[in-house]
């Protein structure tokens, strides 16, 4: 069994009227990774009351590789030993920072160019 059928089994045990579409789910599913698909039929199970539908499941898959993009690159700024998350702090009275070539280095090379915009 692979860890699509395993995950496609945990939202039928939740909502049984979905096992006839099971190979349609399952073919939605080939393009996705293991860990998106078990972490938003987790998220399906913990959050709705109802089964979403294929769209609605594809429109979460999408917030859920985005959830954990933000928590990877979380954990790389926390581990990084060149600055504070994510910052290089350059003056600590004025706080004068820029972000770290280390552990964000997309927005440290915006920086350099005169592109960086802060959110």
């Amino acid at each position: 069994m692979t860890i699509h059928e395993s995950c496609f089994d945990r939202l039928a045990a939740a909502y049984p009227n979905q096992q006839e579409h099971r190979t349609a789910w399952l073919q939605s599913w080939a393009d996705l990774e293991n860990g998106v698909v078990s972490r938003t039929v987790d998220w399906f199970l913990k959050n709705w009351a109802r089964c979403p539908t294929l769209a609605e499941f594809k429109a979460e898959t999408s917030k859920e590789r985005d959830r954990m993009k933000i928590a990877s690159r979380r954990e790389q700024t926390d581990a990084c030993s060149y600055c504070v998350s994510g910052w290089v702090v350059t003056d600590w009275e004025k706080w004068f920072a820029h972000p770290c070539e280390a552990c964000r280095p997309e927005q440290h090379d915006r920086w350099l160019t005169g592109k960086y915009l802060p959110t």
